[in-house]
């Protein structure tokens, strides 16, 4: 009986250590299994296509996302919103594609912080917003730009350009007389007797300076008042000797003396046919004025002056009176102006 139950133990101690082996590897086949079946669940089958924006779309949605985070989200809507985004957005402006990257978002939205994620769209709407209001202004001031460049593009402002060597030249010798001026105060102001001496030699010098300037207009007044009161001052011309004259500085290449002769030559015209009075004391403007007159019947020209006499008088002040440049075809201007008050050019 002894030895049966000795054999039994026998046969029973093999089992044991089995039972016991078995026992210590079961766990971890089941905590294996277990993070298999997790990790197979928590990865999504597919990804989320990564769609294409332009600036308006990509706000669009920037706001859906704020909106839906701004609605207290449950953990089951925060988790369907982490996994319809995609990795990356892409966005197409008019500098150029760009990718954006949702793993800030996915993460704040993984940690179930809807305030966090909700504060990361905003911010990024806010920057989508600054780039699209700068895209606008820089599209303004290229129109603006644009427009300026039409304007000054005119013949007015053909004259209009960047100071010239000479120009330059004489405003820093204006500088320089203006420093030795001031230093000159400088050290007056350090010797009280010096500066008397140099005050009263400026005094004497400004009361000659006035008595020669007085003494000149005297004698110029002197002079005007011999001449004999009925003699006449100057000798007139007629249109087509102006006209002559005009074409004349036209060939030496004297344009702005044409375009002046080619003035007067309009003037003596309706002087001629009683539009304007015979008066060389009237300034350009007044005989415009006159000419826009109404007159009586038998006076009136049959083609009407004021747009051709307003047109040869703008040019008159534009490249005699303000010393413009003029071409060939600005005295070409003034010839047809000519011929709508009634001159002959052949």
């Amino acid at each position: 009986m002894a030895s049966s139950v000795n054999g039994f133990g026998s046969v029973q101690a093999p089992m044991r250590r089995c039972l016991s082996c078995l026992l210590f590897v079961l766990p971890f086949f089941q905590h294996s299994v277990a993070s298999g079946q997790t990790r197979a669940s928590s990865s999504p089958a597919t990804e989320p296509a990564s769609p294409n924006y332009d600036i308006a779309s990509f706000a669009d949605e920037l706001h859906r996302l704020s909106r839906a985070l701004g609605n207290h989200p449950s953990k089951n809507q925060m988790g369907e919103l982490r996994d319809s985004l995609p990795k990356r957005w892409s966005v197409t402006t008019s500098d150029g594609a760009y990718s954006i990257s949702t793993q800030r978002l996915r993460n704040e939205l993984t940690s179930l912080s809807a305030a966090d994620a909700k504060l990361w769209v905003d911010n990024l709407a806010k920057e989508v917003g600054s780039y699209s209001t700068t895209a606008t202004t820089v599209a303004e001031n290229n129109a603006a730009r644009t427009k300026l460049n039409a304007i000054l593009a005119r013949k007015e402002f053909a004259g209009v350009a960047p100071p010239s060597a000479w120009e330059i030249l004489k405003q820093r010798v204006r500088l320089w007389i203006l420093r030795q001026l001031l230093s000159l105060f400088e050290a007056v102001q350090r010797h009280p007797i010096g500066g008397r001496i140099v005050f009263w030699v400026i005094l004497v010098g400004g009361v000659l300076a006035i008595a020669v300037w007085l003494l000149r207009f005297l004698a110029g007044s002197d002079r005007l008042a011999a001449l004999p009161r009925h003699q006449p001052v100057g000798v007139s011309r007629t249109w087509q000797e102006w006209l002559r004259a005009a074409r004349e500085a036209a060939n030496r290449g004297d344009f702005r003396e044409a375009v002046h002769s080619a003035y007067w030559a309009g003037i003596v015209r309706l002087q001629d046919i009683g539009v304007v009075p015979r008066d060389r004391t009237k300034t350009p403007r007044e005989y415009l004025r006159l000419a826009s007159e109404p007159k009586p019947a038998a006076s009136i020209a049959s083609p009407a002056p004021q747009k051709p006499l307003a047109d040869l008088t703008s040019r008159l002040e534009r490249f005699w009176y303000a010393n413009h440049e003029a071409k060939a075809e600005d005295f070409q201007e003034s010839l047809r102006e000519l011929e709508a008050l009634g001159c002959r050019l052949d």
